[in-house]
């Protein structure tokens, strides 16, 4: 991800709220706080890095009032620019959020601070590393559907059910949309400037063979949200006038997700030119902190590996 391109504008909108209440020395509601941690998980800061002979040198600032350490992090490059000068040794270098905190553990600083020349946000060791927690996860002993299989079960998808709870007209919670999701199997788009047919056995492209795959995202307005679709027809109607090498994959709404949160898009939309039903970011967000959002069936764990012609 080029440090150009990061803009964090979540994660600055939910800091934006969140400083009402810390600059007033008031409790952070519940809400608001479980969502500022969550926008940080998945966020991508920008860190000012050097070489020099010796290796890698970072950026960090000493408070002297206290004696404490921290580095200094940005969200966009804007916010980077109005504290490292044109003619520094730091570039802006672009990591996980997760990478700071084993920063500041391994160099036994005592925290991070971003945009120290803006709205900045203090962040102390305590915190970071209160905010990871090792979740148990079973191992899968269900094995998953192959190439092959997938493309038996693409040409046999049948979401009736989801398709009537979202067209019924009537008024449903998140949790039965949820529910009816765990229960679906979706697909997504993905997008080639160039053909990818050539690379296609039996209508199956292996990412491994094309360097991945590229989402293909819907513009609503001024967000940006990722397509997931319900059957092939609804993928038809959306591309039919588009340009461009298009293919089709059954969707991992978990890694869907993750996605989405990772590169700071806004949601995601159920069959645009259609249905149009959007599910915001905040909806699935708690997935940062491993709270399960959907139940996944294990046997489509591989399902992003391959794309299948339309």
């Amino acid at each position: 991800m080029s440090q150009t391109s990061v803009r964090n504008k979540h994660l600055k909108e939910t800091i934006d709220f969140a400083k009402v209440y810390l600059d007033d020395d008031e409790d952070t509601p519940m809400e608001l706080f479980f969502e500022l941690m969550n926008e940080l998980k998945v966020s991508n800061l920008i860190m000012p890095l050097a070489e020099d002979s010796d290796g890698v040198i970072f950026e960090n600032v000493t408070f002297e009032e206290d004696n404490q350490t921290f580095i200094p992090l940005f969200t966009d490059i804007d916010e980077f620019s109005a504290y490292v000068s044109e003619d520094s040794q730091f570039e802006p270098v672009v990591f996980d959020f997760n990478q700071y905190v084993d920063l500041v553990c391994e160099n036994d600083l005592d925290g991070i601070i971003i945009n120290i020349e803006g709205k900045y946000l203090p962040l102390e060791r305590d915190f970071l590393e209160d905010m990871y927690f090792e979740s148990e996860t079973a191992e899968e002993d269900v094995e998953a559907y192959g190439a092959s299989k997938l493309k038996e079960v693409l040409d046999s998808i049948d979401n009736t059910s989801l398709i009537e709870l979202l067209t019924s007209g009537n008024e449903f919670t998140l949790d039965e949309l949820f529910a009816q999701l765990s229960s679906s199997t979706l697909l997504n788009l993905v997008v080639s400037e160039e053909s990818l047919d050539g690379y296609a056995d039996d209508g199956i492209i292996n990412a491994s063979d094309v360097d991945g795959f590229n989402l293909c995202n819907v513009e609503h307005g001024d967000i940006v949200l990722g397509g997931i679709y319900t059957d092939i027809d609804s993928i038809r109607e959306v591309i039919k006038n588009l340009d461009g090498n298009y293919y089709v994959q059954i969707t991992r709404l978990t890694d869907l997700f993750d996605f989405i949160l990772r590169n700071d898009m806004d949601g995601v939309m159920i069959n645009p030119n259609t249905l149009d039903c959007i599910i915001m970011r905040t909806d699935f967000l708690p997935q940062a902190s491993g709270i399960e959002v959907i139940v996944e069936n294990p046997k489509f764990r591989n399902c992003l590996e391959y794309a299948f012609k339309i």
